[in-house]
């Protein structure tokens, strides 16, 4: 189990804290929309591949993510 987080490299990142509503998966770059806004500690499940992340926020408003 990987215990690196893969930053997302999003450009349409906001920089606002919790106004992101979707995720570009790390494993198969597929674009998930979510019903609730990412946020730190936040499971999240991509719809294509299977793979599960856990989203850690950063201090400047990214978003970084680890396999679970």
């Amino acid at each position: 189990m990987p215990l690196d987080y893969y930053e997302d490299e999003d450009e349409k990142d906001s920089g606002a804290k919790g106004a992101r509503k979707d995720f570009d998966c790390p494993e198969c770059s597929a674009n998930n929309p979510l019903e609730d806004a990412l946020k730190d500690g936040l499971e999240v499940l991509c719809n294509y591949c299977g793979c599960e992340f856990l989203v850690k926020a950063t201090d400047n408003g990214r978003f970084k993510f680890r396999e679970l």
